[in-house]
């Protein structure tokens, strides 16, 4: 039909009414559209958080697929979305200049021109307004930490001082060492009853000569077999654990310039002479004094927080939808 035929008396009361019912459902119509594009996710309070806020909320994220809600994220928005209602309710507040000043930090810091940053922006599917309000509830969040949670943190000396002590084997700088000679006494692997009481018996002699004052180094030549002939009779130095069980056991007892019985081992029988013995040296506690603070503090305060933030949770409204 061409209205435009038509006489305006046509239009009447009842027409307009009709008309103005396909509006109302037009509108209805997109109405429900957008609900099921930006559906509802979750409330916090009297607030609602929109599929819309989670993918501005996710757009840093590397999350490749950011169509799908992903409930770790969205809890890490609710809980931003509680600690700004708590900031507020405390009377915290950014003001508009905090915040370009945080712009032009972030400028200066990456050598942005305000071009560069709102195409940097565009790339990271936000824009400058969107920026701020970001920026001002970052900054809102850290007033808010700031003091209900490191104005809380204490990290006395005397915590540092007792952790040191408590934990120094951590700060060892250099183990225990011996610098060892030996003389070594070989055994035959198919050897005789009689062989090894013989060489017992030797090693037993030349242990005796040796703590009567008999020059090692000469004995050494003179009845040790090799390798450590060859060597002078040197065994080397070594750290705690690193030579064999029954030697380490022994080298670490006897005291510097001291000897020690025959210790038998598999291959034969060593006679260990201690040259020179260093005890493990550690870090100072000036030298540590800082990292332990550092590390007793970001302790604190994470178990701070995690109270701090689990009682945010439990006073406020929050429910999540599950569809």
């Amino acid at each position: 039909m061409r209205t435009d035929l038509l006489p305006k008396s046509y239009y009447s009361a009842k027409t307009a009414a009709i008309f103005s019912f396909l509006l109302i459902l037009l509108a209805i119509v997109e109405t429900a559209l957008g609900l099921t594009v930006d559906r509802i996710l979750a409330t916090v309070g009297d607030e609602i958080i929109t599929f819309a806020e989670y993918k501005q909320f996710a757009a840093g994220s590397d999350r490749e697929n950011r169509d799908e809600v992903n409930q770790a994220l969205l809890r890490k928005l609710i809980e931003e979305k509680i600690m700004i209602q708590e900031a507020k309710r405390k009377g915290f507040d950014v003001t508009d200049s905090e915040v370009e000043k945080m712009v032009e930090e972030f400028k200066s810091q990456n050598s942005l021109s305000q071009d560069d940053l709102e195409n940097f922006l565009k790339e990271e599917r936000l824009n400058l307004k969107s920026y701020r309000q970001t920026l001002r509830g970052k900054a809102l969040l850290s007033k808010l930490i700031s003091s209900d949670v490191d104005s809380k943190v204490i990290v006395r000396d005397e915590d540092i001082e007792d952790y040191y002590k408590e934990n120094k084997k951590g700060f060892l700088l250099s183990p225990e060492q011996v610098e060892v000679k030996a003389i070594f006494l070989r055994l035959r692997e198919d050897a005789s009853v009689t062989e090894i009481t013989d060489l017992k018996l030797r090693a037993l002699r030349i242990t005796v000569l040796v703590k009567d004052g008999y020059n090692f180094d000469s004995l050494a030549d003179e009845y040790s077999d090799e390798p450590l002939k060859s060597q002078g009779g040197i065994l080397g130095k070594f750290a705690r654990g690193a030579l064999i069980p029954p030697l380490d056991d022994k080298a670490f007892l006897v005291k510097e310039g001291g000897i020690s019985d025959p210790i038998w081992v598999s291959d034969g029988v060593y006679i260990l002479q201690i040259t020179s013995k260093t005890g493990e040296i550690y870090k100072t506690f000036d030298d540590v004094k800082e990292e332990i603070g550092s590390a007793l503090y970001k302790q604190k305060r994470e178990k701070i927080y995690n109270e701090w933030i689990k009682a945010l949770w439990e006073k406020s409204c929050v429910a999540i939808n599950q569809s």
